[in-house]
């Protein structure tokens, strides 16, 4: 691709001191908080589409995929793909998506980028998934059965 992609429109733009994820990445908003490293960190989506659904996201702020270099967008899905396992087996799905959406266009709520992890069982197949609330021991109970598996 030559030259200066297109800006993608997205309402929920915000300086990365005002981002929601910014601060969950600051520990300024709390979180249920699956994985970290010095890059990346993944934590509950508080309004899932699945118990256990995850979203992994760059540490740095950048609104779309297109902010990030190609070595950073791979790092990122290759930590999804590790996560994506320990999700799978802390929830016993049967599948699971990831979801990574740009601009206001593709549903993209929060303007920081992210990749959904999202278990699907074989009950889920083929049917619109809407979006849940758990109870908060329940979101706790979950991420804590995520990071058991993402240590073994």
């Amino acid at each position: 691709m030559t030259g200066t992609p297109k800006r993608i429109f997205n309402s929920a733009s915000v300086p990365p001191e005002k981002c929601v994820f910014c601060k969950i990445v600051r520990g300024d908003l709390p979180s249920d908080k699956v994985y970290e490293d010095e890059r990346y960190i993944a934590f509950l989506d508080i309004n899932p589409f699945s118990k256990g659904h995850t979203l992994v996201c760059p540490k740095a702020h950048g609104e779309t995929i297109w902010d990030m270099k190609e070595h950073e967008i791979g790092e990122l899905f290759m930590t999804a793909s590790r996560v994506s396992k320990a999700v799978v087996e802390a929830t016993g799905a049967d599948g699971f998506r990831f979801v990574q959406n740009n601009g206001e266009a593709a549903n993209q709520v929060v303007a920081h980028v992210h990749v959904h992890v999202i278990p699907i069982g074989l009950q889920q197949k083929g049917k619109v998934m809407d979006r849940l609330k758990f109870p908060d021991q329940e979101m706790k109970d979950t991420a804590e059965k995520i990071r058991a598996s993402l240590t073994r």
